[in-house]
C-alpha cells in the first residue's frame, strides 16, 4: 500500500470518528486541570482571547452551513459524500472552514483551561487530526470532480483563508439550516463552558458558600442548556420544520 493510500486510509477512518476524538480530548484535558499543581497562566488574561475563538469558530460554522448545498457530508459520519461541489462563499476564500472553525473552537477551550503546554499540544494534536481528513477529503474530491476540483484547489488555501479571493454563494443564507445543523455543536460548547467555569471556580474557591451559591446558579444553567438541546432534537427529529431542507 503506497504512503498516500494509507494517509487516505488513516484519514478516512479519523472522519468517522471526528466527533468521538474531540471529546476524548476534551476529557482527558479536563483530567489534566484538575491534578496539575503548576503555575498556571492568569485566567483573566486568557479569557476573553479564548472565548473570542470558540465564538469566531462558531460563527465561521454558521456562515459556512447557512449557505452550504445540500447533498454534502455535513454531519455524515460513515463515508464521504458530496454531489457538488462546493467553491463560493466561505469556500472560496479556504478549501475546509469547518475544520478551521472546529480546530479554533477546540483550541479556545482548551485556552480557558489555562495551561499553558495544554494549549500547545492542544494546537498541534487538531491541526494533525483534521490534516488527515482533509487529506481524505480532497483525495475523495479529486476522484469525484476531476478538473473542477483541481483548478479550485489550485486557487484556494487549504486552512489558512485569503479574504481577497472570496465569492459570494448564490444560495440564499437560512437561519434554519444553521439551526438545524449547529444547534448540537452549540450545546456541546455551551456545556463545555459549564464545566470549565464551575471547575475553576471550584479551585479557587473550593468548598465555599460562595462556591454552593455559585453551583447553583450554574445547575440552572445546565438545565437550560439540557432544554435548547432537548427541544431542537424534537424539532428536528419529530416535526416538519426542517424537513424540507433534506
Amino acid at each position: 500500500m503506497s504512503v498516500n493510500s494509507s494517509l487516505e486510509r488513516v484519514g478516512n477512518q479519523l472522519f468517522k470518528y471526528r466527533g468521538f476524538v474531540p471529546v476524548l480530548f476534551a476529557v482527558i484535558a479536563f483530567s489534566i486541570q484538575l491534578i496539575d499543581t503548576h503555575e498556571q497562566l492568569s485566567f483573566s488574561l486568557v479569557e476573553k482571547p479564548a472565548l473570542f475563538l470558540v465564538v469566531f469558530g462558531h460563527l465561521i460554522r454558521a456562515l459556512t452551513v447557512g449557505h452550504r448545498s445540500m447533498h454534502t457530508s455535513g454531519r455524515n459520519r460513515s463515508h464521504q459524500v458530496a454531489e457538488v461541489l462546493n467553491t463560493e462563499g466561505m469556500y472560496s476564500i479556504v478549501r475546509h472552514p469547518l475544520y478551521l472553525a472546529n480546530i479554533l473552537i477546540w483550541i479556545g477551550w482548551t485556552t480557558l483551561l489555562s495551561i499553558a503546554w495544554l494549549i500547545v499540544a492542544a494546537t498541534i494534536v487538531f491541526v494533525v487530526y483534521y490534516m488527515f481528513i482533509m487529506y481524505a477529503e480532497e483525495q475523495f474530491l479529486r476522484r469525484k470532480f476531476g478538473q473542477e476540483y483541481e483548478r479550485w484547489h489550485r486557487r484556494t488555501p487549504r486552512l489558512i483563508p485569503n479574504p481577497f479571493l472570496y465569492q459570494s454563494n448564490r444560495n440564499d443564507f437560512s437561519w434554519r439550516i444553521v439551526f438545524k445543523n449547529e444547534y448540537p455543536g452549540w450545546t456541546a460548547s455551551m456545556t463545555i463552558a459549564l464545566c470549565i467555569y464551575s471547575l475553576l471556580v471550584n479551585k479557587i474557591y473550593p468548598f465555599s458558600a460562595f462556591y454552593r451559591s455559585y453551583l447553583e446558579g450554574w445547575l440552572v444553567f445546565g438545565s437550560g442548556i439540557a432544554i435548547f438541546g432537548l427541544t431542537f432534537r424534537y424539532l428536528k427529529h419529530r416535526t416538519k420544520l426542517f424537513h424540507e431542507m433534506d
